[in-house]
């Protein structure tokens, strides 16, 4: 979410200078810069500033925190520390450092107003209407563990790294032009095959396996044959909507909404207008004149300007679509009457209003029950807030899912024997489950009967959940899978058996046979692919990614590839037939897209060089120890 945040902030040239560099940094890392050094305690020295322990073990406390709303609750910090993690949460600071002192050094400077356009225009914080949500933001802050001062820290030296890195590198907008013709080149050239599909169906049956090679096929694949992990799940769902039903809201509320909002419920008067614009005043009245004689508005406009009527017409427009010296005039005029002259900044205009929608006014006892509505959601949305803080000391407190749900006055619901998908031992979806992501994910990791959890929802809303049964995941009997395992090892005996053929086809042709009279004795076709490209476009049903692969790695028209069918069991011969090179009208479609492209790599080998200066330049020293102390480890 931070990171669309980011985003909404910078340009694309900037944007993708700072994925770049964000990969470019933890890849290579700071190791060459990493010694002990006395620096009172502090966990890294960077040019002039450090990173002190508090600071690194408050980003230390929330990447573990992220990772175990990943993977569980269980996740600790010493895994995390065996993941590198403790390396990772570094490199981030001293990146941040390093670009900031740069930023600084070159003068730029991020005001309060671009931090907060940039927290208003985050489309994870706004609600449907595109207004900023206060919920949204709070709950962000409240799951990443940052307060509001810390995220507009972060977000400050975000905004001016991406101005550095756009002002330093923005002008790499493109790769030269042979660089680019050469991708292209490679990329559009398509290749023709003639092939042969090999159906396992049509080859003699494989005989049935022995009991030995059963079990040995079951012992083998015991992922194959293990049913889920399934879960009994208690929860209930709070919603704005919920809490919207059951608020009170005055009257005085509703008409002070009303006239804060007056104008959202005024429909203005539209006219259907058509107009003629001259240079000069003199030409104007001529036209006027000759209308007011009788000549038709349109056929002046089409002999005076050489005007068709899609030239003339305006549609419907209201009085604040058009220009203020002309709106009042035109929406004084009566329908199918032609207007004086009237001067604008754009010369002498006739119009003539051809159609009149009159404007309303939604009443207020019209809106009371649309105000009613809005001021109820609002005021829960707000109360969302409470009510999740209240809950969660419940939890804190022992109390149990129904105690809670009951004072909350919700629904408690259950289900029984669900995978992490949701679905039942029929592999059909559960009606009712919450539509979250998190929902799943964070009920299959709690424990059995460990206390409820709260999951956020969308729109503002949240759940809580508890696990109440677990069946962990387990190796179905053989005798109750033995059907399948027989089924998966006569596919597979299927498979190679086609695949066998079609090698022996293959070096038969290599030696000189007669494709076609080899295909027919294996009951097959010769067919013909369309042109390929590499991606395997345009597509042909009969011809795998790999075939294609193994297409383009032939060296010569007439050289023979193996590969297997797109359905199940089956395998393709097919021989070269034809090399096209790049379509012209294809290279001009592609050749701005691909040169943009290669040059946000060129852009980011510069970003590599630029941070390799600024370690170089400002510094960079790490206390291990300091760090290892900071994360607890």
């Amino acid at each position: 979410m931070l990171q669309q945040m980011r985003s909404g902030a910078a340009s694309w040239i900037a944007k993708g200078l700072m994925v770049l560099l964000v990969l470019s940094f933890g890849a290579w890392g700071v190791a060459d810069y990493i010694r002990n050094f006395n620096t009172g305690g502090d966990v890294a020295k960077v040019g002039d500033q450090a990173i002190t322990q508090a600071e690194f073990s408050e980003s230390w406390r929330r990447e573990v925190s992220t990772m175990q709303r990943r993977f569980g609750p269980n996740f600790n910090a010493e895994q995390a520390r065996q993941l590198g993690l403790d390396e990772t949460v570094l490199n981030r600071m001293v990146e941040d450092k390093l670009y900031e002192q740069a930023a600084r050094d070159m003068g730029i400077s991020i005001s309060e107003k671009d931090v907060r356009d940039a927290i208003m225009n985050a489309p994870a914080f706004r609600d449907p209407s595109g207004q900023f949500n206060r919920l949204a933001f709070e709950s962000y802050l409240r799951n990443e563990g940052y307060s509001e001062g810390m995220l507009v820290a972060v977000l400050r030296g975000d905004l001016a790294r991406t101005r550095l890195l756009g002002s330093l590198f923005g002008t790499v907008t493109g790769a030269p032009q042979l660089m680019t013709y050469t991708m292209l080149g490679y990329r559009l050239e398509r290749r023709l095959a003639e092939y042969v599909v090999i159906d396992a169906a049509k080859l003699p049956p494989p005989a049935v396996p022995a009991d030995d090679k059963i079990e040995d096929y079951y012992k083998a694949n015991p992922k194959a044959f293990t049913a889920p992990e399934r879960r009994d799940l208690s929860w209930f769902t709070l919603t704005p909507e919920d809490l919207a039903a059951k608020t009170e809201v005055s009257d005085a509320e509703l008409h002070d909404e009303y006239e804060a909002n007056k104008q959202a419920y005024e429909t203005p008067e539209k006219r259907t207008v058509e107009q003629v614009v001259f240079t000069t005043e003199a030409e104007a009245k001529a036209a006027y004149e000759a209308v007011q004689k009788g000549e038709d508005f349109l056929a002046m406009a089409a002999r005076t300007q050489k005007l068709k009527p899609a030239d003339v017409s305006l549609g419907s427009v209201t009085k604040a679509d058009l220009p203020a010296a002309i709106a009042t005039p035109i929406f004084a005029l009566a329908p199918n009457t032609v207007s004086q002259p009237v001067r604008s900044p754009f010369g002498w205009h006739l119009a003539r209003v051809t159609a009149v929608q009159p404007g309303s006014t939604k009443t207020f006892d019209q809106a009371k029950a649309e105000l009613h509505e809005q001021i109820a959601l609002r005021k829960a949305g707000d109360a969302m807030v409470k009510l999740r803080a209240k809950i969660d000391d419940q939890i804190a407190g022992g109390a149990m899912l129904d105690e809670i749900a009951k004072t909350d006055g919700a629904t408690v619901k259950t289900v029984a024997n669900i995978d992490a998908g949701g679905k039942d031992k029929a592999g059909k979806p559960t009606a009712d489950l919450p539509q979250s992501r998190d929902f799943l994910t964070q009920a299959f990791d709690m424990a059995d009967n460990s206390e409820p959890q709260i999951v956020d929802l969308a729109g503002g809303g949240l759940a809580v959940v508890k696990a109440t049964g677990i069946t962990p995941a387990a190796v179905r009997p053989l005798a109750e899978v033995k059907d399948d395992v027989v089924k998966a090892l006569l596919q597979r005996a299927r498979a190679t058996a086609a695949q066998d053929k079609a090698k022996e086809i293959a070096d038969a042709v290599r030696g000189g046979g007669d494709l076609a009279r080899l295909a027919a004795a294996a009951g097959a076709v010769v067919q013909l692919s369309p042109p390929l490209l590499r991606s395997g476009q345009p597509a042909d049903r009969n011809v795998s990614p790999v075939l294609v692969s193994a297409l383009f790695g032939a060296k010569a028209v007439g050289d023979v590839v193996t590969g297997p069918a797109t359905t199940p069991g089956g395998a393709v011969v097919a021989r070269l037939s034809g090399i096209q090179p790049a379509d012209p009208a294809d290279l001009a479609k592609q050749t701005d897209a691909v040169s943009q492209q290669l040059g946000g790599g060129m852009a980011q080998d510069l970003v590599q060089e630029y941070r390799q200066v600024l370690q170089a330049e400002y510094g960079v020293k790490i206390d291990a120890t300091a760090r290892a102390r900071a994360a607890g480890l």
